[in-house]
């Protein structure tokens, strides 16, 4: 259970926020950090990396109707702390590539209900495509590594966004919120793979 979101303010992002995320503070990865790669290169299965999306990440910091609000009301503080998470995340992807070949960098957003995208998509435009789409281009770079995202709810909106932003497979398409995997190939072809298209529940 959420008591407070921890950025009611920008003293609150400045104070208690903005200073952790160094991708070079030497805490930023476990001492072992190179063994632990030196043992993937030798893996036999599929590797992933988890990061949160921009508007899931502002969401752990926000809240969602807060979100939302900041998005309207103060626009060029969200695209601050979005920028922020996107350079963060950007320096982490780079020393890991640097020193292992990653299957899948799966990007959490989770930015739909049943029937609708959470924010537009001329808000997602705005906001959260520049981050998708830096990452896509550091993921395509890399020699076989595709980008995923996972989004619950409805998204046959945000496909298309998804894919001009270089992102090539979505999950959990769920079926409780009219997502039709049959339908999407026949409007998007092969330019988007699916994982799921079931009832999760």
């Amino acid at each position: 259970k959420w008591h407070r979101f921890p950025v009611q303010s920008r003293a609150d992002w400045e104070e208690h926020i903005k200073w952790r995320y160094d991708a070079n503070h030497p805490d930023r990865f476990p001492p072992d950090f190179a063994e632990r790669c030196r043992l993937l290169r030798q893996r036999d299965h599929v590797l992933s990396i988890n990061v949160n999306g921009p508007f899931w990440q502002l969401r752990e910091w926000l809240g969602l109707e807060n979100l939302c609000l900041l998005l309207v009301e103060d626009p060029g503080f969200a695209l601050e702390m979005i920028a922020l998470w996107r350079d963060f995340v950007t320096q982490v992807l780079e020393r890991i590539f640097a020193n292992v070949d990653v299957d899948d960098v799966h990007v959490s957003e989770d930015m739909a209900y049943k029937a609708h995208s959470l924010i537009s998509p001329a808000m997602c435009r705005r906001f959260l495509m520049p981050t998708w789409a830096a990452w896509a281009d550091l993921v395509r770079a890399q020699p076989n590594t595709i980008m995923s995202m996972d989004s619950d709810g409805y998204i046959g909106e945000l496909i298309p966004l998804w894919i001009e932003s270089g992102i090539t497979v979505c999950d959990p398409v769920e079926v409780a919120a009219g997502n039709d995997i049959v339908d999407y190939r026949r409007r998007f072809g092969r330019r988007m793979a699916y994982r799921g298209g079931i009832d999760k529940r």
